[in-house]
Parts: C-alpha cells; sequence; structure tokens
C-alpha cells in the first residue's frame, strides 16, 4: 500500500511526495429508482478511486459529479452535462495536472452514460503526448465476479449498486422501496427518449436481493481487477514505446 495524496493535502504535501499518477473520478447526480440517492454514482467511484489512488501512490482529485445524465431527464434532481461540455472539462483538468508535472492521467468513469470518454482519452494523447492519459470504467468487470448470479444486461441501481451503497452507506437505501424489475430492458433506446419513457421503474435487475456482504465483495474484486488493468495499460505502452 502507497501514500496517496488527496485535495485534503496541502500543495507542499502533494508536492513532497511527487506522484506520477493523477486519477479523475467521473460520477453522475442523476435519479436512481425510488431506493437509492441521486449521488449512487459518485460514493462508488469515489470509495474506488481512493482505493485505487492507496494501491498505485497516485494523487485522487474530487469526484466530478455531473456527467452525461439527460437520459434520465425529466426525474428532478438529475443534473447533466452534454458530452461535448463534460469533454472540454476533462481535457482542462489534463492540461492544469500536466502543467503540475504528473506524467499519468487515470480517468475513472463511474457512470455508464459517458460512452465517448474513450475518443476523450484518444484525443489527449494525441495533442499531450507527454501526458499519458488512460480510461478504465472499473465496473465493468461486475458480472465477471459470480457474486450477482443473474446480473442484468445493463445496469442501473441494480443488485450490484444497491449491494454497493449497502456496503458503503446503508442508510442511505430506502430499503422499504425496494423492488425488482423484471422486464428486460432496450439500452439503446436511451439514444432516443428519457429512461422513464422506457419503463415505468426507472431502474434495472434485482436489487431486493442485495446484500451488504455482496457490495464488499464486489467492490474488492473491482479494485483488484481496475489495479490490473491499469499496470497492464502502463506495461503495453511502455513496450510499444521501447520498439518503435
Amino acid at each position: 500500500m502507497h501514500p496517496m495524496r488527496t485535495a485534503l493535502n496541502t500543495t507542499a504535501e502533494v508536492q513532497r511526495r511527487r506522484p506520477r499518477l493523477a486519477i479523475l473520478p467521473i460520477g453522475a447526480t442523476e435519479q436512481h429508482g425510488p431506493h437509492l440517492p441521486l449521488n449512487t454514482d459518485i460514493l462508488i467511484i469515489e470509495h474506488l478511486a481512493g482505493r485505487l489512488a492507496a494501491k498505485l501512490g497516485g494523487y485522487c482529485l474530487p469526484t466530478l459529479p455531473f456527467s452525461v445524465s439527460h437520459m434520465h431527464r425529466g426525474q428532478c434532481g438529475t443534473v447533466w452535462l452534454r458530452n461535448d461540455t463534460l469533454a472540454r472539462v476533462i481535457r482542462d483538468v489534463a492540461l492544469s495536472v500536466r502543467h503540475e508535472g504528473f506524467k499519468e492521467f487515470l480517468i475513472l468513469n463511474g457512470h455508464g452514460g459517458n460512452l465517448h470518454l474513450v475518443s476523450v482519452v484518444q484525443d489527449l494523447n494525441l495533442d499531450l503526448p507527454d501526458l499519458l492519459s488512460l480510461v478504465i470504467k472499473p465496473t465493468d468487470v461486475i458480472a465477471e465476479s459470480g457474486i450477482f448470479p443473474n446480473p442484468p444486461a445493463w445496469r442501473h441501481a441494480d443488485e450490484f449498486e444497491t449491494a454497493a451503497i449497502l456496503h458503503l452507506r446503508p442508510d442511505l437505501v430506502r430499503r422499504n422501496k425496494l423492488r425488482d424489475q423484471p422486464a428486460a430492458l432496450e439500452r439503446e433506446l436511451l439514444r432516443y427518449m428519457p429512461f422513464r419513457k422506457i419503463s415505468r421503474q426507472t431502474y434495472t435487475g434485482h436489487p431486493t436481493r442485495a446484500t451488504a456482504e455482496q457490495g464488499r465483495r464486489a467492490l474488492e474484486f473491482i479494485v483488484g481487477r481496475a489495479v490490473a488493468s491499469f499496470r497492464a495499460s502502463l506495461k503495453k505502452v511502455a513496450r510499444a514505446r521501447r520498439t518503435r
């Protein structure tokens, strides 16, 4: 375990550690059904980013609380950015950390609606070749964990997210509002209409099955896979640079 740095540190403390890596967690402020809070994605990605920063010795930036959530428009409390706005914000953050001497910039995507982040990273590496930029959506591996036997085709306020919040902040789960969504929903339709037009139940899967222990195990699994993925990407890039 390495010492990490966050915005709770002073400038001198971050400078003294001189981490190579800056981590930007990106969450969302959007409806998560009647049983989970609007900041569900923020809570999960903030936890994962802190765990990764501790293992990798990085500087963990504050979580960006807004991203591409207009597929949840019409649900009170939801706030969204357009794709191009989010891309510009990320670029400015990248320029900032590059200016302060960081060499690696990891975007941790905590929201499934941010479909364009691979393209954003591709452009960053074109325009800022001395700052290696990467993106990981860490929760994408959850189906491989075997913890949730019948995960939905896509996840939103489902068994995993409910389990994660039961582990992280059980006081925020409205247990009396837990209901399942047995119908298989077409994610592609979110390109054309908001969630509430697809289904009256604006979430997926079987949140009633969730337990805090599932959440603990799932988050542990995700952290391990994300660390391995980041390290593998660094090795792959280093090897390619040596041979070209």
